[in-house]
């Protein structure tokens, strides 16, 4: 039962601060808080076979864009594959959610991961945030918290960042301007996971991409998704025509039933 929101108000902020061990998957071992514990996070359940394939495409030493880094689940898990030698950028631009995130970033001393109070699209400004249900679905140009809108180019030729080799999208239907943001700083080597909000943004990621010489693998929920009747946040997977793990990743999504 959801407790009302006058109640939420005083419990949250002190839930938020009581930490709890994550008992399994990728993350297994490291602190959570226990306002974010449900849904299967806390338990290591929480969409386990996709957090295992996220870890099993990012390597060692990479530079990884987290844009939607929400409370920072795959965040941490990218954090612990990347290694001292790469960094993780988690890009959030919900205050509440950055909140949580930023706190499992300090809570597991995570010194290679930087959290960014943006929405990563294709210009630079501001734009509404938010909406209705869980805070998973806060979306740009819904709800009425202002954000902050950066390009990925402009953070990369001021410095703020490195140009990822791998970036997780998860943008509650803001991919495309998000890819087209992106694609003037990808190396052709680089590598992008997709979760993929209707048709349209389908359709449009796919084009920027191939017409950018990338390799576009679609998942099968994806594939039955674009047969009609779309599913739930289908994944996409794309690669430059320069990487030289394509071989060894498309084994990786094989076994993995992508």
């Amino acid at each position: 039962m959801r407790l009302p929101a006058g109640v939420r108000r005083i419990t949250n902020p002190l839930l938020a601060n009581v930490r709890v061990p994550i008992m399994g998957g990728v993350n297994r071992g490291l602190w959570w808080s226990l306002i974010s514990s449900g849904s299967g996070y806390a338990s290591g359940r929480r969409a386990a076979a996709q957090m295992q394939l996220i870890e099993d495409l990012i390597q060692p030493g990479d530079v990884m864009f987290d844009i939607g880094a929400h409370h920072g689940y795959v965040t941490l898990a990218a954090s612990r594959k990347v290694g001292a030698r790469g960094t993780v950028h988690a890009f959030e631009p919900s205050e509440m959610n950055r909140g949580r995130l930023s706190r499992h970033v300090a809570w597991n001393k995570l010194a290679n991961a930087v959290v960014h109070p943006y929405a990563l699209s294709n210009y630079n400004g501001e734009c509404s945030f938010g909406g209705t249900g869980t805070s998973r679905m806060f979306a740009m140009g819904a709800g009425d918290e202002i954000v902050q809108v950066r390009s990925a180019e402009s953070l990369v030729q001021q410095n703020v960042c490195s140009a990822p080799d791998f970036s997780k999208i998860d943008v509650e239907g803001a991919e495309a301007d998000t890819v087209r943001g992106l694609l003037p700083v990808l190396s052709r080597s680089a590598r992008l996971l997709i979760a993929m909000h209707g048709a349209e943004a389908d359709a449009q990621c796919t084009k920027l991409l191939k017409d950018a010489g990338f390799t576009c693998i679609a998942s099968r929920a994806l594939e039955r998704s674009r047969q009609g009747g779309w599913q739930s946040d289908p994944d996409l997977y794309a690669v430059g025509p320069d990487y030289s793990g394509a071989a060894n990743d498309l084994a990786t999504l094989r076994a993995a039933n992508f």
